[in-house]
């Protein structure tokens, strides 16, 4: 089956890379040899992402060492992955305060940084139903835990009943209740990705021909 599989960036970051020490991931070898079963023929891994932004972390190594990350994809597989950039967009809102701070107990407002990545779940949805009208596979693969994108899959499944669904959940442990009921109702089937599948899906420490390299903070 021509199989094309997007993954929501953030969501596998958030769900299942953050913690672990197997940040420098190379996605395309992830669903090429975790992901998927033999009868999948690959054709393309679409990957969806933001570019940080310095105050979004306490770490301003942060957005170079994302930098340095999406420039070794590129190079590894200038064929047969696409990476495609949303945006992050930073805003300051008044929050209420969940509990009284006892130093300022007349407080009940605070303003904070919030920030939101716009565009990605659109890019995806429209994407995936894009794919499918076109007949760009036989097989779509999800990797995301986001229920936003419930109606892709429902438009992809009421429109072309014949097209197979997949979703790869990016979650924490093994329980298949984590997994969004709401994405799962419309997928023909599902999987959880482990740590053991990003432990043996890491891009070599150097990249060949060029001067990437792993983040030393990613290193341990």
């Amino acid at each position: 089956m021509r199989t094309i599989a997007y993954i929501d960036g953030y969501n596998l970051y958030y769900g299942l890379l953050r913690k672990s020490q197997y940040k420098w991931l190379d996605v395309y070898a992830l669903f090429r040899d975790q992901a998927l079963n033999q009868s999948s023929d690959l054709v393309e891994v679409r990957y969806y992402t933001a570019p940080m932004l310095g105050k979004m972390s306490d770490d301003l190594e942060s957005p170079i060492r994302q930098r340095r990350y999406l420039q070794a994809l590129r190079k590894m597989h200038p064929i047969g992955l696409t990476l495609i950039e949303g945006r992050i967009v930073a805003s300051t809102p008044f929050q209420r305060l969940i509990r009284p701070i006892p130093e300022a107990p007349h407080l009940q407002k605070v303003q904070v940084l919030d920030f939101n990545e716009k565009k990605t779940d659109v890019n995806i949805a429209s994407d995936m139903i894009n794919g499918a009208w076109l007949k760009t596979y036989d097989q779509a693969v999800l990797c995301s835990n986001d229920s936003d994108l419930e109606g892709a899959l429902r438009s992809i499944k009421e429109h072309h009943p014949h097209i197979r669904i997949g979703l790869v959940a990016p979650i924490s442990g093994d329980d298949p209740r984590k997994i969004s009921s709401d994405l799962a109702r419309f997928s023909d089937w599902k999987k959880i990705l482990s740590t053991t599948h990003l432990s043996r899906s890491q891009l070599p420490d150097r990249i060949p021909s060029s001067h990437l390299a792993k983040p030393a903070a990613w290193k341990n």
